[in-house]
């Protein structure tokens, strides 16, 4: 028997040790797990003066419950002046909870009047009294120990309220990490931005570069006979050392003279510095390859043929010049064609001769002014086998540059007496 109730002893033991450090809430209230949010919702004086949106909002982002006075809690720390519980036993998925100083209280010991006032509160069950002995009541006034005492007040539990300070609301809906994403973002864009605009940059100044390429190539490929001839010259040896000429002196020559004033006029000068090692090289393979093409057959220069050369050209249209009865001197090859100058009667012409299988552009116009201007000569005139497109006709005609057929020269020159007609 003593071993029997030993062993009740010892059961009964850890579960009123148990109960002894175990609270529960007076009344129905809410535990969350922000202190700072739980006395802002604690604080009638800010409630009454936010929307019911605004209480929604701060219970979603401190994590707040409702809790029941039958809900038994256990105390494991007290932080900022808040008791921090958790729930016995424990329950998946619910963290410790902070509540408010005045809405907890240990088991056993809620007062009456608030179990009253809160029926939802299970007030602890007195054990029976015991039965009454009937013994005889005494006929005069009693006085007992109840009147003696006077009744027992309810506690008062002072709760410490603390104002929270302008910026705890800030803090709360995490202000700073929502200005700081911005600025974040806004960064992000700016500099994704920027390198957009260098790639299009970029992408601009290529295309432009190929383009002035491509002009400058289509040039050099309507020059490639005069281009061949130069590059020949200035590889030979057998020219004399003191009038020889190298081929950096040619290339400058048909750069300035050509490729430069065509560049300007398509507004691409500016380009030049980057793409001039690209053109000259392509220019010096392509003259290379043409000066070791073996020349083409003489052909008498009284007839014209379409095999010509430019310096057979030239001395056709010379021949026809002399039949005209001026002097000329012989054709002088230039960056465009071949240039002869004529005399007669103290008057001074100067024929720009260019053979070609395309329509004659502007840029040949321009040469032909340019050696005008250069040699003070007072008639100017181009002769070409080719048509002149509508830009060069123009050009011609507002330089005073008269724009001539091969089969045209020698009624032309023919009929010039007098300085005045240019």
């Amino acid at each position: 028997m003593r071993i029997w109730a030993s062993a009740c002893l010892l059961l009964c033991l850890p579960a009123s040790a148990s109960a002894a450090g175990l609270f529960s809430a007076v009344h129905p209230t809410l535990a969350c797990g922000d202190d700072a949010i739980l006395r802002a919702l604690s604080d009638r004086t800010i409630s009454t003066q936010q929307s019911p949106a605004w209480r929604k909002t701060l219970i979603r982002q401190g994590d707040c419950h409702s809790v029941t006075p039958d809900i038994r809690w256990e105390k494991i720390a007290n932080r900022n002046g808040l008791p921090l519980m958790r729930r016995v036993p424990p329950v998946p998925g619910l963290p410790p909870l902070y509540f408010m100083t005045g809405d907890i209280a240990p088991i056993g010991s809620i007062p009456a009047a608030m179990a009253e006032e809160h029926p939802m509160v299970r007030a602890p069950v007195a054990p029976p009294a015991p039965a009454a002995v009937d013994t005889p009541t005494p006929t005069g006034p009693q006085h007992t120990e109840a009147d003696d005492n006077p009744p027992a007040t309810p506690p008062v539990i002072v709760q410490q309220a603390e104002t929270p300070r302008p910026t705890d609301i800030f803090f709360m809906t995490r202000g700073f990490q929502k200005l700081g994403s911005l600025i974040l973002t806004l960064m992000l864009v700016c500099g994704t931005g920027w390198i957009m605009v260098l790639i299009l940059r970029a992408c601009w100044l290529m295309a432009r570069r190929r383009k002035a390429v491509r002009i400058c190539l289509e040039l050099a490929q309507r020059h490639s006979a005069m281009l061949g001839r130069w590059y020949q010259n200035a590889h030979d040896t057998t020219a004399a050392a003191p009038g020889h000429t190298s081929w950096a002196t040619y290339l400058d020559r048909f750069t300035r003279s050509t490729l430069l004033p065509t560049l300007t006029r398509h507004g691409y000068h500016a380009l030049w510095p980057s793409i001039c090692r690209t053109v000259q090289g392509h220019i010096t393979t392509m003259a290379a390859s043409t000066a070791t093409k073996p020349p083409a057959a003489a052909i008498t220069p009284s007839t014209y043929h379409q095999d010509m050369n430019q310096a057979e050209y030239a001395a056709f249209c010379s021949q026809w010049i002399e039949k005209a009865g001026w002097d000329t001197r012989p054709p002088v090859a230039t960056g465009l064609g071949s240039v002869i100058q004529c005399n007669r009667n103290n008057l001074k012409m100067l024929v720009h001769c260019w053979m070609d299988r395309k329509p004659v552009h502007d840029d040949v116009i321009w040469q032909g002014i340019k050696e005008k201007t250069d040699s003070k000569a007072s008639v100017g005139a181009i002769v070409s086998n080719a048509p002149y497109t509508q830009e060069a006709l123009l050009l011609g005609k507002k330089h005073r540059i008269f724009l001539l057929h091969h089969e045209d020269v020698f009624k032309f020159v023919s009929g010039i007496e007098v300085p005045d007609v240019a």
